[in-house]
Order: C-alpha cells, then sequence, then structure tokens
C-alpha cells in the first residue's frame, strides 16, 4: 500500500488563539509515485489559484487563498470550498457526498482531542456551515473531485488535526524550552497516528520546515523508538529521512516550502487554517458581547494587544482566566 501524506500548521505565530497543526494521507494506486504530481493526476477537478473559469477546487497555501476582510466575497470562501469537498470527498458511499453541517461537527471528525471547555467555545453557538456557499453546491464540487480522484487511482484516507490552546502551548513549550517544540509535539502525534492507522504501508509524509530547522532525526527517534531512523539527506532546502518498522517504510521530509511542492501538505495548510479561524471567530463573538463595537481580531501579536488591552478589564467579569487567552511565548 503506497500513501501520499502532508502536515501543515495555522496560527504559530500570534498572541491569541490556537495552534492548528493538521493532517491529510491519500493512498495512491500507483508506487512509483509521488505526492508532488497530485495537482497534475487530478486536473479535471483541481487547480491551485481560486476563480478559475472551468469551476476547479482551489488547493494551496492558505495564504494565497484566504481573502482580505475587505474583499467582495467571504474570506473563507476559497479555503472553505477546499476543505469541505475534499472532506465530502472523503467520506463519500453510499448515500451521497456529506457536507459538514456545523463547525462542532467539523472539530469532532478533524480534531484528535476534544474540544476544551474554554469560555468562549461553552458560551458561544458554532457557526453553521457552509458559511460562504450552498450545500448543494459544495455537494456537486466534492462530487466532481471524488470522481477525479477514482479517475487518477486515489483514494482520501484521512484528515486530522491536533489543536493545542494557548493554556496548553505554554505548559509545552515551558517544559521544552522553546515554541518550537510545540509544532514538533502535535506533529509528531500526528506522524504516529498515520502511521499507528497503516502499519504495513509504504508512506511519503511531506511537512513545512518548523522555524527553519534543518536536523530532525532525534525528534523523530524520540516518537518512533522501535524504528530505525535513517538520515538521508539534511540541507538548507530540505531533510529527509526513512524510518524502518515492521514490513512498512515511512519516509518524512521536511522541507522549506512544502505547500508549493504537496498537495497533502497545501489541503493541510488549509483545513488548519480554516479550523482556526472559525474558532477566532467564537472567541471574537464571545468578548464582543460583553464589549459592543470591539473590532475582532484575528490574533496577531500587534492587533492582538490591541484586543487584548480593550478586553483585559473584562477578564474577571467574565470568569476568564488570563493564561488560558494568552500565549506566553
Amino acid at each position: 500500500m503506497r500513501i501520499v501524506a502532508g502536515m501543515d500548521e495555522a496560527g504559530y505565530g500570534p498572541l491569541l488563539g490556537p495552534l492548528v497543526v493538521c493532517c491529510w494521507a491519500f493512498e495512491v494506486a500507483d508506487p512509483a509515485s509521488d505526492a508532488s504530481d497530485l495537482w497534475r493526476r487530478l486536473a479535471t477537478a483541481v487547480c491551485r489559484r481560486p476563480n478559475d473559469k472551468k469551476g476547479r477546487i482551489a488547493i494551496d497555501d492558505s495564504k494565497t487563498l484566504k481573502g482580505a476582510k475587505d474583499a467582495a466575497g467571504h474570506p473563507l470562501r476559497h479555503l472553505e470550498r477546499g476543505v469541505l469537498c475534499a472532506l465530502g470527498a472523503l467520506g463519500a458511499g453510499d448515500s451521497g457526498v456529506p457536507i459538514h453541517a456545523s463547525e462542532d461537527a467539523l472539530l469532532q471528525a478533524l480534531s484528535l482531542d476534544a474540544a476544551p471547555p474554554l469560555p468562549w467555545y461553552a458560551a458561544t453557538p458554532c457557526a453553521a456551515l457552509p458559511v460562504s456557499h450552498t450545500r448543494d453546491e459544495l455537494a456537486l464540487a466534492a462530487n466532481r473531485l471524488r470522481l477525479a480522484l477514482a479517475h487518477a487511482g486515489i483514494r482520501p484516507l484521512l484528515a486530522r488535526a491536533v489543536l493545542v490552546e494557548p493554556e496548553d502551548l505554554n505548559r509545552i513549550a515551558g517544559a521544552a524550552g522553546s515554541k518550537g517544540a510545540v509544532n514538533g509535539w502535535a506533529a509528531m502525534r500526528l506522524a504516529c497516528m498515520l502511521r499507528a492507522a497503516h502499519p504495513d504501508a509504504d508512506i511519503d509524509l511531506a511537512c513545512d520546515r518548523h522555524g527553519g530547522r534543518t536536523r530532525y532525526r532525534e525528534e523523530l527517534a524520540r516518537a518512533f523508538p522501535d524504528a530505525l531512523v535513517r538520515v538521508m539527506q539534511e540541507t538548507e532546502e530540505a531533510s529527509h529521512y526513512e524510518l524502518r518498522e515492521g514490513r512498512g517504510t515511512l519516509r518524512v521530509h521536511f522541507e522549506v516550502e512544502a505547500d508549493a511542492r504537496h498537495l497533502p501538505v497545501a489541503l493541510s495548510s488549509m483545513t488548519a487554517k480554516y479550523l482556526r479561524e472559525l474558532r477566532m471567530a467564537r472567541l471574537n463573538a464571545f468578548f464582543a458581547k460583553y464589549r459592543p463595537g470591539l473590532a475582532p481580531t484575528a490574533g496577531y501579536v500587534q492587533d492582538g494587544k490591541r484586543f487584548l488591552a480593550e478586553i483585559e478589564p473584562l477578564l474577571a467579569q467574565v470568569g476568564v482566566a488570563r493564561q488560558t487567552l494568552v500565549r506566553a511565548v
């Protein structure tokens, strides 16, 4: 069994909100194929850029697909179309192509962990999905993707995510001595999950670089203590490793701009960003109830500080401990 997979994150740099790390995996019938050619093999249904004249689904780095706040359409429309259509193709069966109906349903399907009972999630209604398309539009597009996947001999296997909220992020980073360790911790959880689900498969897992690092052997050896980890290459552009354990081989590739080379990485980037944006909308809605007119934030440092300064007098009143809201690193 041949699997191509990819991982990427959203929310590594902000002051507020979760870090989200996502993994997508596909079974490929052709054992000689690699992850970098999936755009070409799915070209009847997939492209890299939005607003395609043929109506194909855009799959690319989330930074290129998320719209500006002042754009004519909803800023999440391209991310949502790609993510929910891919999930529809993943879940397609005799009853049709499913489209997730709510943020909570989406999270339940993707997250390795139960959602934490933070006030802005517990006290604020989740979004009904889709937020920027009709369900029929997405079902038609998802079915087109399903047919393209089947024609190309590609089967979507799984999509999973790890969401790390600020309190846990602070704890993990504090114990390890760096924020970069949090990204690695989440990525290794997903890599172990993928390997455990398919122990006999040959897997190629592509990832973006973690903070510009070039060496990952020790991290992989800790995550897979029973595997023989071989360093295939470690350069400024890419670091490649081969892990042998049981009958299958796991090859892990950390590359600069991996989302531009591997469709599963780009789709993981989109999924992570979409999940984080939905989570941040809940946080913004929660505090806006107590401070009407409060401008929403994406949580990045400069605007996050502005948002925090405006809501800090409310924290005790609404029962929010600062360490559950704000990252220390």
